[in-house]
């Protein structure tokens, strides 16, 4: 039985990361995208970077950035994963030589079909994986589902494929045990851009109890 993996993004709070740790969460998102409500400056997410605990990776989110942003990210966070959510192109993506993940819009006008998803990953040869979410007019999460069937007969390993998009507890199940990794994010916030411990607790014990059946 394959268990599932969750990242939580967008946490601003000490406390959130540290619940995260306690509660078996495989990785923390910090969003460095100004116009999101989930954003944090660079020195923000460089101080939370000192709180997160041996074991809990860091995933940072980034839409667009340019070269510089990104070497200041490697620099200063020494992120586990580099996310590009933007438009970036694969050789951007790649000139860092830097462990990252390709978010894939799903829906977007050239992200239709399996096979305009199936070209699109093959322009990130060396993406250590894919984040499919739905495509929204603005950049990051929108809490929003999009149509996983399209990911069916998709020529990628299920190790490779990180499921996010409008995911919380009440939704979860389907997609435990079926896949290596899921993302949310207003799945378990009491506003956006603070997130609720209760319902950080409530979601991963539903994940855990669901883990060891």
């Amino acid at each position: 039985m394959l268990k599932t993996k969750v990242k939580i993004c967008g946490l601003r709070r000490e406390e959130e990361i540290m619940l995260a740790a306690q509660l078996g969460v495989e990785a923390i998102g910090f969003v460095l995208y100004p116009k999101s409500k989930r954003a944090l400056s660079l020195a923000q997410a460089a101080q939370l970077r000192r709180t997160i605990p041996a074991g809990l990776k860091l995933v940072v989110l980034m839409v667009n950035p340019s070269v510089k942003e990104v070497q200041d990210v490697i620099a200063q966070l020494a992120p586990d994963i580099i996310q590009f959510h933007g438009d970036e192109s694969g050789a951007f993506c790649e000139q860092f030589h830097y462990p990252y993940w390709r978010a894939v819009r799903v829906g977007a006008p050239y992200l239709q079909t399996t096979a305009d998803l199936q070209h699109y990953i093959h322009q990130y040869p060396h993406a250590q994986k894919f984040l499919f979410d739905a495509y929204s007019a603005c950049f990051g999460g929108a809490g929003i589902r999009f149509d996983l069937s399209l990911l069916d007969g998709l020529h990628l390993p299920v190790e490779h494929i990180v499921i996010a998009g409008g995911i919380h507890e009440g939704n979860v199940d389907e997609l435990l045990n079926n896949y290596d990794f899921i993302d949310l994010s207003s799945g378990v916030e009491e506003s956006p851009g603070v997130k609720s411990l209760d319902k950080m607790k409530s979601f991963m014990q539903k994940v855990n109890q669901k883990s060891i059946k």
